[in-house]
């Protein structure tokens, strides 16, 4: 199942290029009860997260990862520091990735900067996700994580306005500043937060994968280098010669596909021979489930994908404790499964008649109150194997938010190399998800224990895949018809 997610530029979800802000404020850290957060839209500002302890402190985001002391810079100076740029290897020289680099913080920690940070790529996840989905796919598959640590790195290489701007989009901007003046964060530290976040995942190293690649005509910043290096697992950034655009696009499409093990295939068309700049992240996630479903319990079975049409395919079934919630209010069945000792599913089943678009519209507003309302029952649960490719354009789905500029030829990226009139080409998210009946664990010989509930995604749902100490959103997406 394959999909490109391509958002329309004739329909816009954010008007006169308003960066709708995201805001957090963070009071005592609990990893082991995650905070509930409410979305506001349009503007969608996060709210207060709730807390149960007294004398809370709330930090606002940007004190948490400012650079230096804080301080705003006029947004329309010239930069006086002389841009260090470093050279690129090219793209004939080998398929090696880039050197792992010494002043990496440990990885794998949770605290209240990965907490907060995971509350604000969820939020902004969220409004990516809902443009993608004015499509009307049948199936959809984002990564806010990824999206998230792309912006980032973008923000490295951009100064003046589009900074700002994308600080803002990122919920990253102090409070006080003014719009001539704009106090920078860190986004290195935000970086190695996020490629922190990836850590706890805690999986086989199969498991979860996140390479990036850079393919540019010129020398780049070393920030933004070192920047690439900081959130991936691997990355490559390689010295192509982009003015001959059919030339470069067989290379480095080749060269992607074989570096990815033959799973990032033909991701950039049409490449336009005055970029000087192109850009691919990627999520690929195999996941297990905690405990296998047998093979020899999976069935052709129809599966619904409106009142009137179905397709057979193979669904997986298990008898089994689970934890799942009947969520009246939302019209919807909510199954959660767990896969490495950190992450897990959460499935959103809506009642037969419901709608998917209003439940997905409040996925990341539910799935606190969700998780901590969930009760074990014994369940026999029958659900499709999944299998989702997907590639979204970053610089689409700004231009349907009403941020045509951001990304695009108006954007100020002096600080991403020497050369002049710098512009960016293609900036693709990919993310490849597989589950089948694999499992990390046997399942227990039956005990005979009748199920309180048969509960059968034979029609269209919606799922998440998080990172539960944290909270983060490793992927957000719906299953409308699994045969495509």
């Amino acid at each position: 199942m394959v999909l490109m997610l391509v958002a329309s530029s004739s329909q816009r979800t954010t008007q006169h290029n308003e960066i709708a802000p995201l805001k957090v404020y963070q009071g005592d850290f609990l990893p082991e009860r995650p905070t509930m957060i409410e979305i506001t839209r349009p503007l969608l500002l996060i709210a207060f997260l709730t807390a149960v302890a007294a004398n809370r402190v709330y930090v606002h985001p940007f004190g948490m990862f400012a650079l230096g002391n804080g301080s705003c810079k006029p947004t329309h100076a010239l930069e006086v520091t002389p841009l260090e740029t470093v050279s690129l290897t090219s793209i004939e020289d080998g398929v090696e990735p880039d050197p792992v680099h010494t002043y990496m913080e440990q990885r794998g920690n949770v605290s209240q900067r990965t907490a907060v940070l995971a509350q604000l790529l969820n939020t902004l996840g969220q409004r990516f996700y809902d443009t993608l989905q004015t499509q009307k796919a049948p199936n959809g598959l984002f990564s806010p994580v990824n999206a998230y640590g792309a912006l980032v790195a973008f923000y490295l290489g951009a100064w003046g306005a589009t900074a700002s701007q994308l600080q803002k989009l990122l919920g990253l901007e102090k409070e006080t500043d003014k719009p001539d003046c704009v106090s920078p964060f860190d986004g290195h530290k935000v970086l190695r937060t996020l490629c922190s976040i990836n850590a706890l995942m805690d999986g086989s190293a199969d498991e979860l994968k996140t390479p990036v690649w850079v393919f540019s005509n010129a020398n780049l910043s070393k920030s933004f280098a070192r920047g690439i290096w900081e959130y991936s697992n691997t990355s490559y950034t390689r010295a192509v010669d982009l003015s001959q655009p059919l030339k470069a696009q067989s290379q480095l499409n080749a060269f992607m596909e074989k570096t990815s093990a033959g799973k990032s295939k033909l991701l950039f068309q049409d490449i336009n021979s005055t970029s000087d700049l192109l850009f691919a992240s990627a999520v690929h996630f195999k996941g297990k489930w905690r405990t296998m479903f047998r093979p020899e319990a999976t069935s052709p079975q129809e599966f619904w994908i409106d009142d009137k049409t179905s397709v057979t395919v193979p669904l997986m079934t298990h008898t089994g404790k689970y934890s799942y919630l009947d969520d009246k209010r939302m019209k919807c069945t909510v199954l959660k499964l767990a896969l490495s000792r950190h992450a897990y599913m959460l499935l959103v089943l809506p009642y037969e008649g419901a709608h998917l678009d209003h439940i997905e519209k409040q996925l990341t507003a539910r799935i606190s109150d969700w998780s901590h309302h969930l009760k074990e029952g014994v369940l026999e649960v029958s659900l499709p194997k999944l299998s989702l490719n997907a590639v979204s354009d970053l610089k689409s789905i700004l231009s349907n938010m009403g941020l045509p500029n951001l990304l695009g030829t108006g954007a100020n990226f002096t600080h991403f190399s020497r050369k002049e009139h710098f512009t960016v080409g293609k900036v693709l998210n990919e993310v490849v998800f597989e589950m089948s009946e694999e499992g990390s664990e046997q399942q227990d010989e039956s005990q005979g224990d009748e199920a309180e509930l048969k509960l059968t995604f034979n029609r269209p749902f919606c799922f998440t895949v998080i990172e539960g100490s944290s909270g983060a959103i490793l992927l957000l997406g719906r299953i409308g018809n699994p045969t495509n």
